[in-house]
């Protein structure tokens, strides 16, 4: 349940500016938000690849381990941890999923418990979508996959963390909203907008689980 030790070549404070750089600071960064963009637009699995090599950079990045981007090198080695990632995204959300589908029958019968049914979830979705990070950062960090079976023990550890994890998640917000401006290049620009927008979260999260000081 324990983080590990600090990684101190981590920096020592989260910044937005050196998570905003991150992905493309490097030729090897922009080397990887090419090809990653390029697989959303053209390949259904796509996603799943970017999921994995999001996971690879980040347990480089807490190791020290440059180059950080490896242009999604081993190929099948992040197709596998992209499935793993899609597979807990799903499990998490799962109930809030249920729960949605519960209350729109509710509602077609028109039964008051609808609205319970509803806050329900849209507090299991809230709660999945803020775990997840987490849980992600860690597994991919230390390489269990244990944690991310173990949800409430993932809750507990962003809460411990709370002020950095909750500017990390300030910074990841703040990325996806800017990645939108990505379609105002023909439309095509977004896939490459969203994919820096995985890293900046990648980053992001790594720095304020596994750096221990304070925003800023």
């Amino acid at each position: 349940m324990h983080l590990r030790v600090a990684a101190t070549h981590l920096p020592e404070r989260l910044t937005v500016r050196d998570a905003f750089l991150f992905p493309v600071a490097t030729k090897e960064a922009r080397r990887d938000l090419l090809i990653g963009g390029l697989l959303l637009a053209t390949l259904p699995i796509g996603w799943i690849l970017n999921l994995g090599n999001r996971l690879n950079v980040v347990s480089r990045l807490s190791a020290g381990d440059r180059p950080f981007f490896r242009g999604f090198r081993p190929w099948g080695y992040t197709f596998r941890r992209g499935c793993i990632s899609f597979a807990t995204i799903a499990s998490y959300l799962a109930p809030a999923v249920v729960l949605a589908i519960a209350s729109a029958w509710l509602f077609r019968i028109g039964s008051p418990a609808r609205f319970v049914c509803s806050a329900l979830a849209v507090g299991a979705f809230c709660l999945a979508v803020f775990t997840l990070p987490g849980c992600m950062t860690v597994y991919a960090v230390e390489g269990d996959a244990s944690v991310l079976r173990r949800p409430a023990a993932a809750f507990a550890r962003a809460w411990k963390h709370r002020r950095t994890y909750l500017f990390a998640w300030w910074i990841a917000l703040l990325s996806v909203v800017l990645s939108f401006f990505g379609l105002l290049a023909a439309g095509i620009g977004f896939v490459f907008t969203s994919v820096w927008a995985w890293e900046v979260v990648g980053y992001a999260f790594t720095i304020a689980l596994y750096s221990g000081e304070r925003p800023r």
